[in-house]
């Protein structure tokens, strides 16, 4: 997906109540017009939920995601991937920002962390 716009949301804070930048998608357009961080109401509930859903075990975690639609305003912050359903180009996160354009190349965990124990 390409755009050449990005906003900055609260939308997707379902266990991560945080400000993401994300390019605009269905989910976006349809709960974020007003204000671009999101319904009031929907960010009081993700803080209050942070707790719980933050326990939530990775296992778990894609089933929830699955559940995502734009018509629902549950949001959480699991990305779209192939694994995960094409549904969530339209109803999840499709994080974006500066930091992507610092990305040179693509390395192994192995060799991260290598790095980082020297």
């Amino acid at each position: 997906m390409e755009s050449d716009e990005t906003i900055l949301t609260e939308l997707f804070g379902a266990g991560w109540p945080a400000p993401h930048r994300v390019v605009p998608n269905e989910a976006t357009r349809r709960w974020a017009t007003r204000d671009p961080r999101g319904p009031a109401w929907l960010r009081a509930l993700n803080r209050m939920a942070a707790p719980a859903l933050a326990r939530v075990p990775m296992s778990m975690q894609p089933r929830l995601a699955a559940s995502q639609t734009p018509s629902r305003p549950i949001f959480g912050p699991t990305a779209a991937t192939d694994d995960r359903g094409a549904h969530l180009v339209e109803a999840g996160p499709l994080y974006a920002g500066e930091s992507v354009a610092r990305i040179a190349d693509i390395r192994s965990a192995a060799d991260v962390v290598r790095e980082l124990a020297v």
